[in-house]
């Protein structure tokens, strides 16, 4: 019994020493420059890719705000540095339409690309594919 009851406490404790989320939204976090706070979210297990609506990530606010060390985190921790809003723009577009030269700079070195660009990307391969089954 007395075992039991050890190990009903490890346990107890061994949960409650888990990371929480902190009672900002990672993407107010993002928002802020609040680093900790993005960190803490990241710990706790929040979703990198979370939508605020109309398909708004983190990294989308990041790049807004210019917010480069964040952008840094939430890519090397999944973030989609490609993600279109409904809009259709993506995280370089913004960083690149609010002048925030050293974000877009970064994200254009982690694979960035803009909505434009995507769209090019995605037809020319619709093309492509087009062309070899008419060929068959």
């Amino acid at each position: 019994m007395k075992h039991l009851l050890l190990t009903i406490i490890a346990a107890v404790v061994l949960v409650g020493c888990g990371e929480s989320a902190p009672d900002i939204s990672i993407h107010q976090a993002a928002e802020t420059g609040n680093i900790d706070a993005v960190k803490q979210h990241l710990a706790a297990g929040s979703d990198v890719n979370a939508d605020a609506g109309s398909l708004v990530t983190p990294l989308h606010v990041a790049s807004v705000f210019g917010n480069k060390e964040i952008s840094e985190l939430l890519i090397a921790n999944g973030a989609g540095v490609n993600a279109v809003m409904e809009d259709g723009r993506t995280p370089l577009d913004l960083a690149i339409e609010l002048k925030m030269n050293k974000t877009a700079d970064f994200l254009r070195k982690h694979g960035g690309k803009t909505g434009e660009e995507l769209y090019a990307e995605e037809n020319e391969f619709a093309s492509k594919s087009s062309k070899s089954e008419n060929s068959r």
